[in-house]
């Protein structure tokens, strides 16, 4: 008798902490969303509609090179590739 009630518990348990995790993520997702809302607001961010010319911008290459949109403007097209690195 004492053993099943030892296993709901625990079990209880486990269910409390997973709705606390849960809880946790969800606010501290809200948070994020808030945080790049007022950003986005407050400095004015804009998101370019398709077809909207892109702003002019220098970014570095792979060697560390700074490369510029007006580089390349008019003469090829370009495509950003994002990635994200550790170190």
């Amino acid at each position: 008798m004492g053993e099943h009630r030892a296993k709901i518990r625990g079990e209880t348990r486990r269910r409390q902490r997973r709705k606390r995790r849960l809880l946790v993520l969800a606010g501290l997702g809200l948070l994020a969303a808030v945080i790049v809302s007022y950003l986005g607001w407050n400095l004015e961010w804009t998101a370019a509609a398709e077809g909207d010319p892109a702003p002019p911008f220098v970014l570095p290459d792979q060697q560390g090179r700074q490369v510029s949109l007006a580089d390349y403007l008019g003469r090829k097209p370009v495509l950003l590739v994002f990635y994200m690195t550790y170190g």
